[in-house]
């Protein structure tokens, strides 16, 4: 499968209700197939597959908790780094007050341009080729920036030379930081992992349909509960694992950049 397939299912919502109906597939069909069988298991198969069956969800419970880690780690990773890099925006808006009033202006129009193209970086749908695009023109954005700043440095000379290079450090810091942010939203999970999960998750339908045929239909709401949340761990998983196109969104940080253009709007 490739990126950009991955990132439509991801964003539609596809993978979601296509796992959902594999499951229930898997389990209808083991059911059925459990019916038929169930005079015919002796003792010693049921005890094997109590063994079995023990031994699959072990397996499952490790690999999903070592997952559900990964997708956290991955999450946080990428909203910290979304929240560096507006304090760091902040801190060149708020060092441009210590320029002249005459160098101010065209610093500001520039930084506004940068914040408005940062703000509309994330926009649904997300295309793989098309973040490739806006990628480019941000980093433009910010490195004009920085070469309008570095032609502004010989205007400056003593302690005001000092104060300059100050806002010269942040400037090139919010660029750093954009490209760290930005390096973050390629960070992805093994895919074997993932592939993994998957095939469990067929594994223990099977063998929940299965029992549940065998046993007569007992117990099966908490069968379906049991179904439920291992699919709902998955879910979770993929979500935490691909903030940024996925149900979980950064929609908390990200709201913080239309305040951070208002507050350029006010200073131009």
């Amino acid at each position: 499968m490739s990126q950009e397939t991955s990132v439509y299912l991801l964003q539609s919502g596809w993978i979601y209700i296509g796992l959902s109906v594999a499951v229930l597939i898997v389990f209808g069909c083991s059911w059925v197939f459990g019916i038929r069988v169930r005079r015919k298991v002796s003792k010693e198969t049921v005890e094997f597959s109590g063994i079995f069956i023990t031994s699959i969800f072990g397996f499952f419970a490790i690999l999903i908790a070592f997952q559900l880690s990964g997708s956290t780690h991955i999450y946080e990773t990428q909203r910290k780094l979304t929240v560096d890099e507006i304090l760091n925006i902040s801190s060149v808006i708020d060092s441009t007050q210590m320029l002249r009033a005459d160098d101010r202006k065209d610093v500001l129009k520039l930084l506004a341009e940068y914040v408005e193209r940062r703000q509309h970086f994330y926009d649904r749908p997300i295309q793989t080729a098309g973040m490739e695009e806006r990628g480019r023109a941000l980093k433009d954005a910010g490195l004009q920036l920085l070469r309008h700043a570095y032609t502004l440095l010989p205007k400056y000379s003593g302690d005001d030379r000092l104060v300059f290079n100050t806002f010269l450090t942040r400037v090139q810091m919010m660029n750093t930081m954009f490209d760290q942010q930005y390096a973050s939203i390629f960070m992805q999970s093994p895919r074997i992992l993932w592939q993994a999960l998957v095939v469990l998750l067929m594994i223990i339908s099977a063998i929940c349909g299965y029992k549940t045929g065998m046993e007569k239909g007992q117990q099966l709401g908490l069968t379906v509960l049991f179904l439920f949340v291992v699919l709902a761990a998955i879910i979770i998983c993929l979500n935490l694992g691909n903030p940024r196109v996925s149900a979980i969104r950064l929609d908390v940080v990200d709201a913080q950049f239309p305040m951070l253009l208002r507050q350029l709007e006010s200073l131009r």
